[in-house]
């Protein structure tokens, strides 16, 4: 039996408020921490807080904000990752949510080589522009330069 639009969007609604319960604490803990980074640290990438250095991720949520804007250029400046992440949330999203199919294997696949060529790209990042151009910067009030010096 074929399911008719309005029935297929109900039920994606219905399996993503499904999805949001079964993973409601994780929700609530990443929440509460960028509420508390955001007062009280000087980040929000825990890699920064703790080592000062940045994560092959930094700068994606301000890549992902300039692409809310619509601002497609000043995105792929910050983070061109962004684009192939969004593509993969993109796919996964209509496989999970109107397809009704788990994350096949070549998602999966995609996916890894991603965060391969993302770490990558992080390596030829600090090579080149650390620690002069953000997000690419050196943070000195990080935790273990904190606790060296309480140490030392």
């Amino acid at each position: 039996m074929k399911r008719t639009f309005i029935q297929t969007v109900q039920n994606a609604f219905r399996l993503l408020w499904k999805d949001i319960k079964d993973i409601k604490w994780a929700i609530i803990v990443v929440i509460a921490y960028f509420v508390l980074a955001k007062n009280y640290l000087y980040s929000l990438c825990p890699m920064v807080v703790i080592t000062g250095f940045p994560c092959p991720g930094c700068g994606l949520t301000r890549a992902g904000v300039r692409l809310l804007r619509l601002d497609f250029a000043g995105a792929f400046q910050i983070h061109p990752f962004i684009y192939p992440i969004v593509v993969c949330l993109g796919i996964l999203g209509w496989n999970r949510y109107i397809r009704n199919r788990r994350m096949g294997t070549g998602l999966k696949l995609l996916s890894a080589i991603i965060c391969i060529l993302m770490i990558l790209f992080y390596i030829w990042r600090m090579v080149c522009y650390f620690p002069q151009e953000p997000p690419m910067s050196y943070y000195g009030r990080n935790l273990l330069r904190f606790f060296h010096k309480a140490v030392y």
